[in-house]
């Protein structure tokens, strides 16, 4: 196993100016709360009453696989931690904290609150690999410098205490994203190590736990108002199943008091359901497949938690809206690591295989079991037998690794994938590979988590491989949640698939939106139809812009047609197409994308259209490794001044 000091991939969310409510036919009704249903059902603190011999249990199940890995992955793993035994400890000055209150700049603080956990969890890692106490006072260090962090709440997440976007506040404790991080890795640690660290030091396991109790347990049970609970009403996303999955681990590795373990259940149960209740029954997932993994992945594991320590009491196997919540992963899948990248998603992406696996362990289910088998294949490319990016991933890791290696190892490359609710359609010409040509288009509305101006927006891939593309989202700054979101470039709808209507573009906001949203599969080919005229502000003055598109796959074709009627003429419309290939528009009517993969050919009619090509330099840390140094803009100029009409325009693989 190698050392790779790169960090884990952070996903983020603020709640704040994205935090529109999505409304949705399952949120008209009452809530279903499933969880806290159960829960009661269940007894309420009645069902988790053996916490100790689940904990025990857990402990064997670990200590039998560690016994069981092979020796080279043994030694890989006391490598790495040998590696580490050399690691110097950055420090976290206030200087760097606040980097983001005074430049915008958030990486540079991640990047050593992140570094510390990894290279932890690789000594810890190397510790149960060798079981001599080699590493323990690397271990310690490592630690003691958590324990002593003034916060474990990001800077751009520290705005939620009172005296805002600052330093922490030692009167108040707040919880983010990466304090709940800190409390599972803490709590790992522990149960892992609570022997050996008394050895060391009896005083580390007391402050381990007078920390967690500071930090996460009383205000977590005292505080009603963190927005990522739910309880005050307003969107939750990712935040939400996130913190709760991991405050719920920590207490059923570390809280010996059953009283207040139970009051933490409890709480994570109605805070999760809240979660689970914005799902609309298709399980789409509005933040897209890059966050999935911290929102229905999250999901998967409290419920395994609940589940295993209630002894089977808390049982949601037959819950199918959950059951689709997992599902939906597969359903964006390109191939290999490419995904659907609506919303703040990366084109590129693998997401978490236990979680995967675990969904198909739990719902039966034999296409996300080889699915995730698939994805911990993806994984293991970079030569790791067991992945060591953060505490907790390394643990499932050690507990599933074999069975997914067991498992037969494929992707369910299905054709047809329609979610009505999310209003996001998949297609592929060849179902069962990832040979031809796929395509994947979204309705929907621009308030969405993670949203970009992109009402219509669509993909096309060849064999698997990018053709046109939704660029994604660049590196996160505070600019990236605040009310300046819309002026960066790739946030923009002109620098997606959609059109510009007499100058303008598409507007955030909930009432931005497509209207008659259909789907309408056929026997040669499928059509997905929508008016996304309601997506522009009043000043394009458009009354209908309703895009067809027309899937053919014996042809390897897709068709779009747009038929519009606006109010007034201001300036000509304008249809974006943005691609990572070379562009030949040289020859008037066709436009051809050429890649080793394949050909894409556009055909369009010259009489109604121009072309225009535009490179975008891209710079961005986020966005160069999946792109290069630059993308294409495809611009199609109408040449008309019509208030109504219709056009097409025609994509062909060759």
């Amino acid at each position: 196993m190698r050392l790779n000091h790169s960090i884990f991939h952070v996903v983020l969310a603020t709640g704040l100016s994205l935090a529109t409510p999505t409304v949705t036919a399952q949120q008209k009704t009452a809530p279903a709360n499933y969880l806290e249903n159960a829960w009661k059902q269940a007894g309420g603190a009645a069902a988790i009453t053996n916490a100790a011999t689940w904990q025990q249990q857990l402990k064997q199940r670990i200590a039998s696989r560690l016994a069981a890995i092979d020796a080279a992955t043994r030694q890989d793993m006391i490598a790495d931690a040998e590696k580490a035994m050399s690691f110097s400890w950055p420090s976290i000055t206030a200087e760097v904290y606040l980097q983001f209150r005074d430049n915008g700049n958030r990486i540079n603080f991640e990047n050593i609150q992140f570094e510390r956990r990894k290279v932890l969890a690789t000594l810890i890692a190397g510790e149960l690999a060798e079981n001599k106490g080699r590493f323990m006072p690397q271990i310690v260090n490592g630690l003691w410098l958590i324990l002593e962090e003034s916060t474990w709440v990001l800077p751009a997440h520290i705005g939620a205490q009172k005296q805002g976007s600052n330093l922490p506040d030692p009167n108040e404790q707040v919880i983010d994203l990466f304090a709940g991080e800190t409390a599972m890795t803490l709590s790992w640690a522990q149960f892992l190590l609570r022997s050996e660290l008394d050895k060391y030091s009896v005083i580390v396991n007391k402050r381990i736990d007078y920390e967690l109790e500071k930090r996460i347990y009383t205000p977590y049970l005292q505080r009603n108002d963190f927005w990522w609970m739910g309880f005050k009403g307003g969107q939750v996303n990712n935040w939400n199943i996130w913190i709760n999955s991991n405050v719920l681990k920590a207490a059923l590795l570390n809280l010996t008091d059953t009283d207040k373990r139970n009051l933490v259940i409890e709480k994570s149960i109605r805070s999760a359901d809240n979660f689970v209740n914005a799902y609309a029954p298709d399980g789409g997932c509005d933040e897209g497949p890059s966050y999935w993994g911290h929102a229905g992945g999250k999901l998967i594991e409290l419920l395994d938690d609940l589940n295993s320590s209630s002894g089977g009491k808390l049982d949601f196997s037959n819950n199918k809206l959950m059951h689709a919540i997992g599902a939906y992963i597969y359903k964006m899948h390109v191939d290999s690591n490419r995904f659907v990248n609506f919303a703040d998603a990366s084109a590129r992406s693998v997401p978490p295989s236990q979680d995967v696996f675990m969904y198909g362990k739990m719902y039966n289910d034999e296409e996300l079991k080889q699915f995730g088998a698939y994805l911990n294949q993806l994984e293991r490319r970079g030569g790791d037998n067991i992945r060591i990016s953060a505490l907790g991933i390394f643990v499932y890791k050690l507990l599933l690794g074999d069975e997914m290696l067991r498992t037969k190892a494929v992707a369910p490359f299905a054709g047809v994938n329609w979610l009505p609710d999310l209003q996001v359609l998949s297609l592929r010409s060849k179902p069962g590979s990832s040979a031809g040509l796929f395509f994947a288009a979204q309705g929907g509305h621009n308030a969405e988590s993670h949203n970009h101006n992109d009402v219509g927006n669509f993909v096309l891939y060849m064999n698997g491989k990018p053709a046109v593309i939704d660029v994604g989202v660049g590196t996160y700054t505070k600019q990236t949640f605040s009310k300046d979101r819309y002026k960066l470039w790739y946030m923009q709808s002109q620098w997606h698939n959609c059109p510009t209507i007499n100058g303008v573009q598409q507007k955030d906001g909930r009432a931005f939106q497509a209207n008659h949203v259909q789907f309408t599969p056929q026997k040669s080919a499928d059509k997905l139809q929508m008016d996304i005229a309601a997506a522009y502000p009043a000043e394009a003055q458009v009354n209908k812009w309703q895009r067809t598109f027309n899937f053919i796959p014996g042809k390897q074709r897709l068709e779009l047609t747009e038929a519009y009627a606006l109010k007034e003429w201001k300036e000509a419309f304008r249809d974006h197409f943005m691609t990572c290939l070379p562009v030949d528009a040289s020859k008037a009517g066709k436009i051809v994308l050429s890649a080793k993969e394949g050909t894409l050919v556009i055909t369009y009619n010259p009489a109604e259209f121009a072309v225009e090509t535009e490179q975008q330099e891209i710079a961005d840390g986020r966005l160069s490794p999946v792109w290069g140094s630059s993308v294409t803009r495809i611009t199609l100029v109408s040449k008309g001044k019509k208030l109504t009409g219709s056009h097409s325009i025609a994509f062909v693989m060759e």
